[in-house]
């Protein structure tokens, strides 16, 4: 069985408790830069055309980050509410409701038709299959190391 002693060890405390909120504070602010960097990377880069193509810029607006602190946990989140973010993100393969519509017809049995006409659409069901396009997963996977940096030297910088 092995004791140990600390003579001064109320000292040592009191140090410890003096660095811990300037600690904090360095942690949630190297998180912050992570969860800023982490959205700028996956906006400018993998959804404008690295990884999925910009069609209306919805996904791409729908990426947001926010940092979290309770206690001593601080933590980022890099995230979209858009339903069809989840589905490139993940990949899905399934059935999906298509609502009624109209839709204009320009061209029949390869003859163009002087006025465009209208044809009502039913609502169906079509089977999708859509692959896995990873967009926030493979950012994050790609910038970790850059994160632990940051946190490391940020953390150094308040122990010296």
């Amino acid at each position: 069985m092995l004791k140990m002693e600390f003579i001064g060890g109320g000292i040592l405390a009191a140090v410890f408790k003096a660095y811990a909120a300037d600690v904090q504070d360095a942690v949630v602010k190297s998180v912050g830069r992570s969860a800023l960097r982490l959205q700028s990377e996956v906006m400018l880069n993998r959804l404008s055309g690295q990884v999925l193509r910009v069609r209306t810029d919805n996904l791409r607006r729908s990426v947001h980050q926010r940092v979290n602190v309770s206690g001593n946990v601080v933590s980022g989140e890099v995230d979209t509410n858009v339903r069809y973010g989840i589905a490139h993100e993940y990949g899905f393969a399934g059935s999906v409701n298509v609502k009624a519509s109209l839709r204009q017809v320009r061209q029949a049995f390869g003859k163009p038709l002087k006025p465009p006409r209208y044809v009502r659409v039913r609502a169906h069901t079509r089977d999708v299959k859509l692959p896995e396009r990873s967009f926030l997963r493979s950012a994050l996977r790609d910038l970790t190391p850059k994160f632990a940096d940051d946190l490391q030297k940020s953390i150094g910088k308040v122990l010296k």
